[in-house]
């Protein structure tokens, strides 16, 4: 269980969380809708590493999965552990591997799940085979669990605008409830970076050290908090919609905005189940 979260950063302003009646969320590429018979949509939390030589095998398992399964299926790889994602010391002579993938977020992630080897994941944070994090080779069994199942809930990006001008970006987000829920339940929203080309070992080649390697789905930041912000409280109704706005976010200048994405997800702080999650490109 989760009990602690992390204080917003002085460049978000959270505007509110408000309960109204009977939504009516448009329809569109990015979720939403009151839809009664709404599926899950799958997060998988991909812990990887760029010194980890397994972890391309486990990437192109991931890829396949996206493919296979759409919009029914986000991805995320959060790059952990010092002895796989962090850079090199003493730098290499040629610059290879000097680049810091990891997040306060993404270790805290590692350490409070228990990630003790290279590749592994999580989908939805949900037992398969009674264990939370898994390997790739039961990835796709545990996603095709999760959306199978009815969503107690819908979770969309009603707004996003990049401000190229200030190198920010401004979101809302709204959480319609399907079904009541019960429990107390955070929003928490990453923010991704894909196609970022750079140092991978790859036990798959030879050489397997890869200058050019393109990383996906990589977690930049938290916009709020490692564990997000309270937005169910005790319990909410069928019918009931929750509004967060996130309000001019710094971005770093090293980010490409044209490969940047948000994504949002809902999830139980008492199981860390995430009821449900959507992604929204800064670029459709």
């Amino acid at each position: 269980m989760r009990q602690a979260i992390i204080a917003l950063s002085a460049s978000l302003a959270l505007v509110g969380c408000d309960y109204v009646d009977a939504p009516n969320a448009p329809a569109t590429d990015d979720g939403g809708g009151t839809n009664e018979t709404l599926k899950r949509r799958a997060l998988l939390e991909e812990f990887t590493g760029h010194r980890c030589n397994n972890c391309p095998a486990a990437h192109a398992v991931a890829a396949n999965l996206a493919n296979v399964y759409g919009d029914e299926l986000i991805v995320v790889g959060i790059h952990a552990t010092d002895f796989f994602a962090a850079p090199l010391n003493p730098p290499a002579a040629n610059g290879s591997y000097s680049t810091d993938f990891r997040t306060p977020a993404g270790d805290t992630y590692a350490t409070a799940f228990n990630v003790s080897s290279l590749p592994t994941g999580m989908v939805n944070r949900t037992p398969y085979n009674n264990s939370v994090t898994i390997s790739s080779g039961s990835w796709s069994s545990a996603i095709a669990e999760i959306i199978a199942q009815d969503a107690a809930c819908d979770v969309w990006f009603s707004a996003l605008e990049h401000d190229a001008a200030a190198h920010t970006v401004t979101a809302e987000v709204k959480v319609a409830v399907l079904q009541p829920i019960s429990g107390d339940h955070n929003l928490t929203v990453y923010l991704t970076e894909d196609h970022i080309i750079d140092w991978q070992v790859n036990s798959l080649v030879n050489p397997p050290d890869v200058e050019n390697y393109d990383h996906r789905h990589v977690l930049r930041a938290n916009l709020n908090g490692t564990w997000g912000q309270a937005a169910i409280t005790g319990s909410a109704a069928a019918g009931d919609t929750l509004t967060f706005q996130f309000n001019a976010f710094a971005l770093d200048p090293a980010w490409n905005p044209s490969n940047c994405a948000l994504i949002a997800y809902l999830y139980d702080t008492g199981s860390d189940e995430v009821m449900q999650a959507a992604e929204r490109e800064f670029e459709p």
